[in-house]
């Protein structure tokens, strides 16, 4: 986003999450622990594919296998959460697909123009996964909520 655009957007921003969002600067495991049936968690964590020893912008504490393991958690809780996890740009992929075995909904949404692939000369899309609980689509069921024009709506495959 351009900073004109982004200074302006913040207040309103404020404006909605206000009273209503927490921010905490913990380990995910720590929040993760303390959320409860009535929360909705989004979570975002360092893709795989680009949190290498090289790129210091991103963790490399997120294990594939604990990060899985923290998901199942929330499972057994009826936690409703979404997670943007994988994807790909091009033909490259970026990371494993989360267990299946978690029986979350899989969606596929396409976020634009790659940023590096334009620097690059190609013009190739980003494709951003977008996994459901179970929890949510049991809340969600039958009440379709649009991702984006030309996007599909988000919960009708629920």
């Amino acid at each position: 986003m351009r900073p004109d655009s982004m200074k302006a957007n913040l207040p309103a921003c404020s404006q909605l999450l206000r009273g209503r969002t927490q921010f905490t600067c913990y380990d995910y495991r720590k929040v993760l622990k303390g959320v409860c049936s009535r929360d909705i968690v989004y979570m975002d964590p360092p893709y795989q594919g680009v949190c290498g020893r090289r790129d210091a912008r991103y963790s490399s504490q997120t294990t594939f296998e604990g990060f899985a393991d923290a998901l199942a958690d929330l499972n057994r809780r009826n936690i409703t959460f979404i997670v943007s996890y994988d994807g790909r740009c091009g033909d490259t992929m970026y990371g494993r697909e989360l267990p299946r075995g978690l029986n979350l909904r899989k969606l596929e949404v396409e976020v634009g123009p790659s940023t590096q692939a334009t620097l690059l000369g190609r013009g190739e899309r980003t494709v951003e996964s977008l996994y459901l609980s179970p929890a949510l689509l049991a809340v969600v069921k039958g009440k379709p909520v649009p991702l984006d024009v030309g996007q599909p709506l988000l919960f009708e495959y629920a």
